[in-house]
């Protein structure tokens, strides 16, 4: 069973065996906290990046999008509602941790490419 991460950098989480070498967040070698509560980055320390501008955090495909609400569960900041059967993030709350992109089943939550 994955264990939950965080990194003590800049905030990311993720759910794995043992944390990777590299942060997936702020591309840095960080050391990762194990089963350590979310804490929102203007809560925590500052990230050494600044804030996740709004074009680099994640989006809704909304023809793929199905409303099952996987997304809405595992976001720890609620920035996540399904409207009208489609999944919307709230980009205003939304610090771009990404938990919602692997909770997914339809694959309709992506990175801006």
């Amino acid at each position: 069973m994955a264990s939950k991460w965080r990194c003590g950098n800049c905030g990311y989480r993720l759910e794995a065996e043992v944390p990777p070498e590299e942060c997936p967040g702020c591309k840095q070698k960080c050391e990762f906290i194990d089963d350590n509560p979310y804490v929102p980055l203007d809560e925590g320390r500052p990230s050494p990046i600044g804030p996740m501008p709004d074009a680099l955090k994640p989006q809704v495909v909304a023809e793929k999008c199905t409303g099952c609400g996987k997304c809405v569960e595992v976001c720890p900041i609620e920035a996540i509602a399904v409207v009208e059967g489609i999944a919307v993030i709230d980009l205003e709350i939304c610090d771009g941790d990404g938990m919602c992109i692997p909770a997914c089943p339809e694959r309709a939550i992506v990175l801006p490419v």
